[in-house]
């Protein structure tokens, strides 16, 4: 049973045939994993990605408390989760590398 406050929960699988949930409402945007292993995302928003000047989508990591960006704060590693504000690790606050990639969609298995 799912509490009210919870965000509901979808699975995704990755190229490597495992698989991580993510909040719903994110799961669209999820472009894989890092290496270590948090989900990864575009910065901007589907309608108006932000990307560098090769054309790449900037990704940053979710927090792993929350599944959300981190926010620059005056905390001992001067950053903060946007969603608890609990102190995370300083990489929460920069970009990001998929190491793992989620797998394409529509994709359906080959007949056994």
């Amino acid at each position: 049973m799912t509490m009210p406050n919870e965000p509901a929960l979808v699975e995704i699988t990755l190229e490597d045939g495992s698989c991580i949930q993510v909040r719903a409402v994110i799961a669209d945007r999820v472009r894989g994993i890092d290496a270590d292993g948090d989900p990864v995302v575009p910065l901007g928003t589907p309608e108006a990605p932000i990307c560098r000047d090769d054309g790449a989508e900037y990704l940053y990591p979710l927090t792993p408390c929350c599944q959300a960006s981190g926010k620059g704060s005056e905390s001992s590693t001067g950053v903060v989760c946007r969603a608890c504000y609990r102190e995370v690790h300083i990489k929460y606050g920069g970009f990001s590398e998929v190491a793992v990639n989620v797998a394409e969609a529509g994709v359906e298995a080959e007949p056994q």
